[in-house]
């Protein structure tokens, strides 16, 4: 895959390209940004041109996020596409190419490693992967090169046995770290990595990709680059765990949530438990039960988040969003005022956070059913008091 076929991440382009222009390829980047917006792709689609055996400076693409603005200045420099180390990549064998992942512990020589649960980056992994293998000559002479996925989950004694690699690497060897964010990693690991931040894609490419390329309807993949939030990556996983299709039941939930806010609350619980189930069953993610809950109830606040921004947007005079066909979102917001919607998104976030936390589930959807109930009866309360 060239380069260019990465849109909307004008700003990584050009710092990759200003590297190959000057001659000096950092050992060690830090892709970070959110999850599904080209990270992974353009890292590869660097390597390939790393590992290419005739890269070609061609003339730099005219339109890159969909502007006039050229990148890196001068050439642009792509993979041939057709020597042997090009056609390798495609096929995803090349032998200097090496993607490093969490549920790597499977393929761990010790059979201890293999028996865990794939919760994080080990050390074991980054021994056995990284560091035993970054210092071997190129198989075919060139370079070397790691992408390391979900690099945020990387744990603190990994990234510690990790520090000599960064700090003296070896030659001809090209280190790729990707992570939705680097909070969680330690100030030794960021200061010796070149960091490129990605942003999230624009929303009328992630519906016009879901239109054309997944046969959704208008409505549906308008409510999920909503809910995507700049991520095709996520679109296209909501896309295969259906969650366009529930749209009315989670709705007719936070109607009911005024007169029983429990029985809001424990419906999307319930809702969470059995996307949870649908997840384990598309998933070779060995990453356990708990975390696939997780995973799962965050993505149910994340629907009752852009329900009620759309009820906002509605209270305060605006079209919806993400449901703009809808009508139950008008019906509901003629019940609501601004501040108690304010407050139920809020909580939204509150439980989202608690979630994180490991807290108690059934208290965080108890807590949470009472915000929205309150928040959608307003109106109602206050003109009757």
């Amino acid at each position: 895959m060239p380069l260019s076929d990465v849109l909307y991440q004008d700003d990584a382009h050009d710092r990759l390209q200003r590297a190959f222009h000057a001659g000096r390829i950092p050992h060690a980047y830090l892709f970070t940004g959110p999850d599904g917006v080209g990270k992974e792709m353009l890292a590869k689609a660097f390597a390939n041109v790393l590992l290419c055996a005739n890269p070609q400076e061609i003339e730099p693409p005219d339109i890159i996020d969909n502007s006039k603005r050229t990148v890196g200045g001068g050439t642009w420099r792509e993979a041939c596409g057709t020597c042997d180390d090009c056609v390798l990549m495609r096929a995803e064998s090349h032998p200097d190419y090496h993607r490093i992942h969490r549920t790597l512990n499977k393929s761990h020589p010790d059979a201890q490693v293999r028996s865990r649960k794939a919760i994080d980056l080990s050390i074991d992994v980054i021994r056995h992967f990284l560091i035993d293998r970054i210092g071997l000559r190129p198989s075919r002479g060139r370079a070397k090169v790691f992408i390391m996925t979900e690099s945020e989950r990387l744990s603190p004694a990994a990234q510690n046995a990790m520090l000599k690699t960064l700090e003296e690497p070896p030659a001809h060897s090209h280190l790729i770290l990707l992570a939705s964010s680097a909070d969680t990693l330690l100030d030794t690991t960021k200061s010796r990595c070149q960091q490129i931040a990605f942003r999230p894609l624009p929303g009328e490419f992630i519906r016009r990709h879901l239109i054309e390329n997944k046969g959704l309807s208008a409505d549906a993949s308008i409510f999920l680059a909503e809910l995507s939030q700049g991520s095709l990556g996520l679109a296209l996983q909501f896309v295969l765990h259906g969650l366009h299709e529930n749209i009315g039941a989670m709705l007719d939930l936070l109607r009911k949530a005024p007169t029983d806010p429990l029985a809001c609350g424990k419906g999307l619980q319930d809702a969470a438990q059995e996307l949870a189930g649908v997840i384990k069953s598309q998933s070779n993610d060995d990453a356990g039960d708990t975390n696939l809950a997780r995973t799962a109830q965050g993505m149910i606040l994340s629907i009752v988040s852009v329900i009620l921004r759309d009820i906002q947007r509605v209270v305060v005079g605006h079209n919806p969003a993400a449901l703009a066909s809808t009508p139950l979102i008008s019906q509901v917001a003629a019940q609501a005022c601004s501040e108690a919607v304010r407050e139920a998104i809020q909580a939204v976030g509150s439980a989202e956070y608690q979630i994180r936390r490991s807290g108690n589930v059934n208290l965080v959807f108890d807590t949470l059913g009472i915000a929205i109930g309150r928040g959608l009866r307003a109106r109602t309360t206050l003109m009757t008091t």
